[in-house]
């Protein structure tokens, strides 16, 4: 039994599933059950430190085609998300 749960774990709880993990970043994913499209959270490293943490539905694109569609996130998703750029190094002020 576990005493503290992991970040990940709070995470898997609300429904984003972990898909990939590296010196990158990191990629989440979930499904919304009520509008049926899947939510993608990218934690990603950038050379100039100005790191990335972005939510979008990777199907969906703009009018225009030139990019996918934000997906906002609740204040605890963003916290949870801010944790885990801490947690991997790549948290910049």
């Amino acid at each position: 039994m576990k005493l503290f749960k992991t970040v990940d774990d709070k995470l898997a709880k609300i429904g984003f599933i972990k898909i990939k993990e590296d010196e990158y970043g990191v990629e989440y994913k979930r499904k919304d059950a009520k509008y049926g499209f899947i939510q993608s959270v990218d934690i990603l490293k950038k050379a100039s430190g100005r790191h990335l943490l972005q939510s979008y539905d990777a199907e969906l694109t703009d009018q225009k085609k030139i990019g996918n569609t934000c997906v906002g996130l609740t204040g605890y998703e963003m916290k949870l998300f801010l944790k885990k750029m801490k947690q991997i190094g790549l948290y910049s002020k």
